[in-house]
């Protein structure tokens, strides 16, 4: 069987996927192999469950759709 090893870009994309979860697939084991060995990628980690804790606590949180734009162009979501 063919190892891969997951890139920056890679461990991104799918960080998102997975932030709550204690997934055990093989990619999840990659991933945590990489952020083990990746400062970038663990304080994107780190900042996206900031943001994601942050978001939670307001009751009910509403954007503009400006603003909302703006935070998904950061976030990469569109």
């Amino acid at each position: 069987m063919k190892k891969t090893r997951l890139h920056c870009k890679q461990v991104a994309l799918h960080i998102c996927d997975n932030l709550d979860e204690k997934l055990h697939s093989a990619r999840c084991r990659e991933i945590r192999k990489h952020l083990a060995k990746c400062p970038n990628c663990t304080a994107y980690l780190n900042s996206m469950k900031k943001t994601v804790s942050l978001y939670k606590r307001v009751k009910d949180p509403r954007l503009t759709g400006k603003v909302r734009l703006r935070l998904h162009a950061v976030l990469k979501l569109k």
